[in-house]
């Protein structure tokens, strides 16, 4: 039995507000790669999951003592039902730490009013648009508590490429 859990990517229509916002004078867009997103993650779950340890992962002092050895889950691991919602609520608790405020009706949006940026969340890749002053700032603040990949300007999001003229 899981929780009635489920994640809430980003839209499209907010992935192309953030860019035509990014092209704003003065505004840029960049993206960055969550590292290995779910396992920053705690996995939360009302009830516990046990899995089985592969061959290939076991200590050598192990052979020969356990037929099928099992630990239990702590992390959001890929492929559990409940991961997904784990890691979004790890991740936008990251980002209001830091003053990111849910845009309402746009699920994975948040603003940041003092400095004036707008991102988009789509599972572990993030998107931010806003002045280019702010991006550098951003990106250290976000890194104390989820590790990211450099931020790149934006060229690959959502399977999708972008030319900024």
């Amino acid at each position: 039995m899981y929780q009635e859990l489920s994640a809430s990517p980003t839209a499209i229509q907010g992935v192309n507000a953030n860019i035509s916002y990014g092209c704003c004078p003065g505004n840029k867009t960049t993206v960055a790669d969550a590292i290995r997103a779910y396992v920053q993650s705690l996995l939360k779950s009302k009830f516990k999951t046990w899995v089985q340890i592969p061959p290939e992962l076991r200590p050598d002092s192990w052979r020969g003592k356990f037929r099928r050895p099992v630990c239990l889950l702590e992390k959001a691991l890929y492929g559990h039902p409940e991961s997904g919602a784990h890691w979004e609520k790890h991740l936008t608790e990251a980002v209001k730490a830091i003053g990111g405020q849910a845009v309402p009706d746009h699920p994975s949006t948040f603003w940041f009013p003092n400095e004036r940026l707008l991102m988009n969340v789509y599972v572990d890749d993030l998107l931010l648009s806003g002045p280019e002053e702010h991006h550098d700032a951003f990106w250290a603040k976000l890194r104390k508590s989820i590790s990211l990949d450099d931020p790149e300007p934006l060229d690959r999001f959502l399977g999708r490429r972008h030319f900024i003229f």
